[in-house]
């Protein structure tokens, strides 16, 4: 096994309803829960230089894998936000999880983390999103091109799946092991219904507007923490500026030259804002316009 690959021995399987889903628990039980939802593409070990740092502050720290990614099944289903939701309610069931929950989502997971706030309010404590979606879809030629419809899962394999790997490497061209990060990427692809998943995923709902859930959450009693790169292309300057429009009360905290790799890229800062979110200590983080 690859070194940089450790985390997998800390993984775990559940067979839940929605698919076979691999998760790692971590940290102290009585800690309060953590749950850290990836983004699209890259999995659960996305948070790999942040499960340290929330381990040694006290939390008790879920990640998982999505259905379709990673080390997670992918079973003959629509990949849409529907499913997304009942995965992690039926996670957080199997795993007797029932205290409110921190929940922190970084792109797709930050954009799911909100639809999961709004839907399920009072199991949420607090919300974290880094550098979430707002409506990925649009203006995306890759995902357009994959939703035509003589346009199948060849072309998926051959040309979308190649592109998405690009757009992957350049978000842990500065992780410390970016070869490991390259080995653990290709395993994914490999996985048995990975490019059926994924084309389905990319055909949904999943990266549609998310405006309503946005603006449903800015209605409501939650402070997210909000975080972005000033060179993010994902989440260009319009959709910044609609998602502080929608998200009024958010503590908002723009990191100068962060692409869309937040948590590989501005790792220690990240963890420092994490903190200072779930501990309350909002006068510590900067707003900025």
């Amino acid at each position: 096994m690859h070194k940089g690959l450790a985390y997998s021995l800390a993984m775990n399987h559940l067979e839940l309803p929605s698919g076979r889903t691999a998760y790692e628990l971590t940290g102290p039980p009585a800690g309060e829960p953590v749950v850290l939802l990836h983004g699209g593409t890259v999995p659960m070990w996305t948070w790999d230089q942040q499960v340290p740092a929330l381990v040694q502050a006290g939390y008790r720290v879920l990640r998982y894998d999505m259905l379709g990614k990673g080390q997670s099944a992918s079973p003959d289903a629509v990949y849409n936000r529907v499913l997304f939701q009942r995965q992690l309610l039926e996670l957080l069931a199997a795993l007797g999880l029932t205290a409110p929950l921190h929940l922190v989502g970084f792109s797709f997971g930050g954009a799911t983390a909100a639809s999961f706030a709004v839907q399920h309010a009072g199991r949420v404590a607090s919300l974290a999103l880094i550098a979430p979606v707002l409506h990925y879809a649009r203006g995306n030629r890759v995902v357009q091109l994959a939703r035509l419809p003589l346009l199948g899962r060849a072309f998926v394999q051959h040309v979308v799946i190649r592109k998405a790997a690009e757009r992957a490497a350049s978000l842990w061209r500065r992780a410390p092991d970016p070869a490991a990060c390259r080995a653990r990427f290709e395993a994914q692809i490999a996985q048995p219904g990975f490019g059926r998943a994924f084309l389905s995923y990319l055909r949904s709902d999943a990266l549609g507007d998310y405006a309503t859930a946005y603006r449903a959450l800015g209605q409501g009693a939650l402070r997210p923490l909000l975080v972005w790169g000033s060179r993010d292309a994902d989440v260009p300057a319009a959709h910044r500026q609609t998602l502080r429009e929608l998200l009024p009360q958010a503590a908002a905290h723009e990191l100068p030259g962060v692409r869309h790799s937040a948590p590989f890229q501005a790792a220690a800062t990240i963890n420092t804002l994490l903190l200072q979110h779930l501990r309350q200590d909002r006068s510590a983080i900067t707003l900025r316009g």
